[in-house]
C-alpha cells in the first residue's frame, strides 16, 4: 500500500484472519501471519497449537484399562476381609492356621498380580495425561517420564506422586476440583497400607513361635492392611475417572473447528 506522506510502500503485514490488525509474528509451524489475538506461546498460531495438541493421543483407553485392573484388584483384596474377621473374632480352636495360610496365600497371589497390572496401567495413563497437558501448554513441573519415575525413587515416592496427581487435578479443573477429590485419603491410606503390610508379614511369620504374637494379632493387622488397600484403590479409581472426564471435555472442545474472533470480540481497553 502506498504511503501518501513518505511516498514509500508500507510493508507491515496484516493478519489473514483479521485483516484490520497488524501481524505480530509468523507461525513457526505453518509460516502464517498472526496478530495478538491469534498468537500462542511457543511461536505457533492458534490453529497450529490446536493441531499439535490433538496430535497427542488421548488417554481414554488407558483410563478404562487402569479402572478395570484396579477394580478387579480391589474386589479380590476385599475377599480377604471375611478371613480377617474370622481370624480376629473367632475362637482360637476354630481357626486352622494352615488353612488360613493357604487361603491368604491364594488371595495374595491373585490380588498381587492384579495390583501390579493395575499399577502398570495407571502409570501408563499418568504418563499420557502429563504428555497431553504439556502439549496443551500446561506445565505441572515435571516431564511425563519423571512423573512415572518418581514412583520408584526411595523417599521421593512418599511425596512426589501425590504432588503430581494434585497438580494434574488443579490444571484440568482448578483448585476447587482438586479440593473435592479424595487425594489426601487416597495417599494416606496408601502409605498406611504399605506400613501395615510390612508389619503383617513380620508378625505372621512369628505366629506359633515362643516369642511370636497370637494369631489373632496377625489377622487384625492383616484386616487393617486389607481395608486400607481397598480404600486406596476406590479413591484412586474415583480420582482417575474425574480427571479423565475433564480431559475428555477439553479435548472435545479442541476438536471443534477454530473460529477466529471478530472485531466485536475484541477486548475492551482499560
Amino acid at each position: 500500500m502506498l504511503n501518501a506522506v513518505e511516498g514509500e510502500v508500507e510493508s507491515q503485514p496484516m493478519c489473514p484472519s483479521h485483516p484490520a490488525r497488524e501481524a505480530v509474528r509468523t507461525c513457526e509451524r505453518c509460516g502464517r501471519y498472526a496478530c495478538s489475538w491469534c498468537e500462542r506461546e511457543g511461536g505457533q498460531c492458534r490453529e497450529c497449537s490446536r493441531q499439535a495438541a490433538l496430535a497427542v493421543p488421548d488417554s481414554r483407553v488407558r483410563a478404562r484399562r487402569a479402572t478395570w485392573a484396579l477394580g478387579t484388584s480391589a474386589a479380590i483384596t476385599a475377599l480377604a476381609l471375611p478371613l480377617g474377621l474370622w481370624g480376629v473374632f473367632g475362637s482360637e480352636g476354630s481357626v486352622d492356621l494352615d488353612e488360613m495360610r493357604v487361603l491368604y496365600g491364594l488371595l495374595s497371589i491373585g490380588s498381587g498380580v492384579m495390583e501390579i497390572v493395575g499399577q502398570i496401567f495407571f502409570l501408563m495413563w499418568l504418563h499420557r495425561v502429563v504428555r497431553q497437558l504439556k502439549a496443551w501448554g500446561q506445565d505441572i513441573g515435571t516431564s511425563p517420564g519423571w512423573a512415572v519415575a518418581f514412583w520408584f525413587i526411595p523417599f521421593a515416592s512418599l511425596v512426589k506422586p501425590y504432588q503430581i496427581v494434585k497438580a494434574i487435578a488443579e490444571q484440568v479443573g482448578g483448585s476447587y476440583l482438586a479440593a473435592s477429590l479424595p487425594l489426601s485419603l487416597w495417599w494416606g491410606t496408601n502409605i498406611l497400607a504399605r506400613l501395615l503390610n510390612r508389619v503383617e508379614q513380620q508378625t505372621f511369620d512369628k505366629v506359633g513361635t515362643i516369642e511370636g504374637a497370637p494369631a489373632s494379632a496377625s489377622y487384625a493387622i492383616g484386616l487393617g492392611t486389607t481395608l486400607c488397600s481397598v480404600v486406596t484403590v476406590v479413591c484412586c479409581i474415583q480420582i482417575l475417572r474425574v480427571i479423565q472426564e475433564q480431559l475428555d471435555r477439553r479435548r472435545a472442545g479442541m476438536e471443534a473447528p477454530y473460529i477466529p474472533p471478530t472485531e466485536e470480540d475484541a477486548p475492551v481497553a482499560a
